[in-house]
This record gives structure tokens, sequence and C-alpha cells, in this order.
């Protein structure tokens, strides 16, 4: 499969709510991934004579969620915000219509990185190659560079399902900017320009500082980059590993409990996992170094995004 690269923008093109193309049912969609009261389907375009379409991945409410403004805003924020970036690792803008059917399409890309680790933990239960854990870092990195610096915009939801990979990490790139958050000139959260808007993200994943109530800064996408390399080596969610003392020791009825086991699932979040047991820490030393840096429990001593590409460049290079 050929890279399919977003093309750079030098000037903004205003949103098109009425453009109108043809979206078959459902049926014939095929799903790439879902969200909070939205579904991504991949819709292959017709063909225009002597000419190639590329396939577009639309956003879309789920059937079950009834239209309301609160998700048509988010998903024209988001629509307007993909529209303002020009990135080679950020998801490129496509179209956004508020008609009858409404939907923000999307750049294509082959497959989340998510979706990855679960079909390998499927197949044969081996971990990624240091080097394409260190390309993720590398293009990931690039792409938070860019949105903490030049947009000013904190992420908010970084995980492995928030990264869409193509033609076998050639390149990867960031998704998924629906609940964005504003940021000041230090790298915090802008609690005035941000309104009533918080931090949402994924609980596993999130940063000790979101969890407990504290100063959100740029650093909390850190965080979860760094819980994203930890899944390529140990091919599991973080915090979701149930083989240990904690769990062996429990009763049968505390482990039939689902409350207490998410309890202790939940006390977790916020901490580092340990190093798989199967990692070689010389094989992995450049994986294994980032991981350890972008969790740090203090946010000021994570680095920023563009020092974690160019250390992962550096690994790369010296392999």
């Amino acid at each position: 499969m050929s890279e399919f690269r977003t093309p750079t923008r030098t000037r903004t093109k205003a949103i098109d709510i009425n453009e109108t193309i043809t979206i078959p049912p459902s049926p014939f969609l095929n799903r790439l991934g879902y969200g909070t009261g939205v579904s991504v389907m991949q819709l292959m375009r017709s063909p225009k004579a002597g000419q190639i379409r590329s396939p577009w991945a639309l956003k879309m409410l789920n059937k079950r969620v009834k239209p309301n403004k609160v998700y048509t805003d988010r998903l024209q924020a988001e629509a307007e915000l993909l529209q303002r970036m020009s990135h080679p690792n950020i998801v490129g803008f496509r179209a956004f219509s508020k008609g009858k059917i409404l939907y923000l399409g999307m750049e294509a890309c082959d497959l989340s990185l998510g979706d990855m680790i679960e079909k390998k933990l499927d197949d044969d239960c081996e971990p990624f190659a240091p080097e394409k854990i260190l390309k993720v870092a590398l293009d990931i990195g690039k792409a938070l560079e860019y949105l903490h610096t030049k947009m000013q915009i904190l992420h908010g939801d970084m995980k492995s399902y928030n990264i869409l990979v193509n033609s076998d990490f050639a390149v990867c790139k960031l998704c998924d900017f629906g609940v964005t958050l504003p940021l000041d000139q230090k790298g915090q959260v802008d609690k005035e320009e941000a309104g009533k808007a918080v931090y949402f993200g994924t609980e596993a994943w999130s940063a000790p500082e979101v969890i407990s109530g504290d100063t959100i800064t740029s650093a909390a996408d850190i965080w979860p980059l760094g819980l994203t390399l930890w899944e390529m080596m140990a091919l599991m969610p973080p915090h979701s590993q149930s083989e240990d003392d904690t769990l062996q020791d429990m009763s049968m009825d505390s482990l039939d409990d689902e409350d207490s086991l998410m309890n202790i699932f939940f006390e977790r979040y916020g901490t580092r996992p340990a190093v798989p047991a199967n990692i070689s820490e010389q094989e992995y030393a450049g994986p294994l170094t980032l991981f350890s840096c972008c969790t740090e429990p203090e946010p000021c001593r994570r680095p920023a995004a563009q020092h974690v590409a160019a250390t992962a460049e550096h690994f790369l290079a010296n392999m």
C-alpha cells in the first residue's frame, strides 16, 4: 500500500456545509472505529472520469444518538480545527456537512494503532519491534509539538486508538480532536478561553495530575504517549493486567464483584505500569527510555513533545 500524505494547504478553505455526497446505507459502510456517540465509517467515493478518488473516513452520529446541539457543535468545532491545521502527522480535513446526514469527512488511513495492538495480540503475542515503537514516538511527538506550540492546543485524549498508521509505519498520524483544550503561553490550559470545557480524556491513559484534579498542562498529553509506547510492548491497554498478586489474593466472591474489580483498576490510574517481563532492556533501550521519561509523575519533569521526537530520531539513527 502506498503512503498517503496530507496535502499542504497554503490558504484556508471555508467549510461547505451544503456540500452533498452520496452516502450509502450503514450496512454498506465499513466501520473503522467508534467513540462517545459517534462512529467512524469508511466511504469509498465513486471515481470521476479518468480520476481515482481516495477513500474518506466519515465521523457520524451513532443511529442510537438523537441529533442534538452538543454533538453538532462538537463535530463542527472539530471540523473547523482540522481545517486550520496542516501537518504530515495529523489526519487531513476533507469535508463537513450539517445537512440531512451530519458528518465530518477526513483522510482515511490504514488502521488505528489500537486495532493493530489487538490484532497482534490475537495473532502471535509478540511485541512490536523497537524501531516501530520509536517511529510512533517520532511522528506523534512531531504532531504534539505542532499542537502544543503552533496551535496552542492540548489534544486531551491521547491513546493508541487515536493514532492512525499507514503502510507498515511509513507514517503515523494523530486523529480525534473532539475534546481539545486551549493552552496559554505557559503551556497551561487556558481556563478563561476554555470556558466550561474540561479535560475529557480516557481514565486508563490519564496523567496523575488529571486524576488528582491539579493544574493541566501540555505534559498531560506526554504521559499517555508514554503509555502508548508501553502498550506496544505489553500488547494490552494500560492498567488492565490482571495476573498480579493483588488479584490472586482476592477471594472468588470479590473477583465476581464488578465494583471491587473496578476499584482495583482505578487505583492504578495515573501510575507508571511495570515494564513487561518479556521485554529486553538492552534490545528495547530506546522505547524504555522514552516510556520512562514520558511517565514521570511530576509534569515538569516530562520532556516537551519536540524533545520526545528528537530523542526517538536519535535512537532510530543509531540502530
